[in-house]
């Protein structure tokens, strides 16, 4: 914190904007994750009632919309991995290369993306199949 006029104690300007930063990551990553099981859904329609002659109409409805939950599910995926490089602090190392400093920055946001939706996804499946047996006793 810094002291600002006055001996007043202010915010540092770039904890804020982070602050903001997790606020934009976290619905991206809640977004690509409904954006998958969707795009899963539509996947498992469209291959389950493929050869089917008499169910081409939901073959008609299912193929565009697997490749739109596709194609929605790569943006948000690019943009919160995109958000979450910006949202790591920079290295403070010397002695390594600014590049590999940014390469480094990228697979951790990489890392935390796919690690944050896919634990979601296994918790979620977890709670899923836990209340299936459940009742199913």
């Amino acid at each position: 914190m810094r002291t600002g006029k006055g001996g007043m104690n202010t915010a540092n300007p770039k904890s804020i904007h982070r602050s903001w930063y997790w606020l934009i990551v976290v619905p991206l990553v809640l977004g690509a994750w409904v954006a998958l099981l969707r795009y899963l859904w539509w996947g498992a329609v469209y291959s389950a009632y493929y050869g089917l002659p008499s169910e081409a109409w939901r073959l008609k409805e299912a193929g565009p919309k697997a490749g739109f939950y596709y194609w929605m599910l790569a943006g948000l995926v690019v943009t919160a991995t995109i958000v979450a490089t910006i949202l790591i602090p920079p290295f403070k190392s010397e002695t390594l290369p600014a590049g590999l400093k940014g390469l480094t920055r990228f697979v951790l946001a990489v890392v935390l993306v796919f690690g944050s939706i896919f634990i979601v996804a296994f918790a979620i499946v977890a709670f899923a199949l836990s209340s299936a047996g459940h009742y199913l006793k």
